[in-house]
């Protein structure tokens, strides 16, 4: 009986232990890093805004490419209370082999429609930034 118990508690011990949970663990860290790989590292950020109602907000995002070869790939937008956020991302032509900096300033209208007056946060990537609508943008 003993002895069973011995195997049992052996078996239980290498199935527990974290060299056999190790492939999970990497396959989750390995596509995390994939997710973040194409994100554009951005530079400046500027905002515009019309003195017209309704009013527009335009983020001009500026940076570097890794090379002429790569363009921005996807724009996408989010609002999260005040903040709204833009995630830019790239990608490369799979032949492409120059490895010239190619620079980009890239005009994004925001989707301003509907929001209240107040203080709002912008978050382009890796740069943040506030503006302020003075009256709602809300069209009636």
């Amino acid at each position: 009986m003993f002895r069973l118990l011995v195997i049992l508690t052996g078996f239980i011990l290498v199935a527990c232990s974290s060299s056999a949970n190790q492939p999970i663990t990497t396959q989750m860290l390995s596509d995390i890093k994939k997710i973040n790989t194409n994100e554009v590292l951005i530079e400046d950020i500027s905002i515009l805004m019309t003195e017209l109602f309704p009013i527009e907000v335009n983020i001009v995002a500026s940076g570097n490419l890794p090379n002429s070869c790569t363009v921005i790939d996807q724009i996408i937008e989010e609002q999260k209370g005040d903040t709204l956020t833009l995630k830019i991302t790239a990608k490369p032509h799979p032949t492409c082999s120059n490895n010239i900096k190619q620079a980009f300033a890239e005009v994004i209208p925001l989707d301003v429609a509907g929001l209240t007056s107040g203080l709002y946060k912008i978050k382009v990537n890796n740069k943040t930034d506030a503006f302020e609508l003075g009256i709602d943008n809300i069209i009636r």
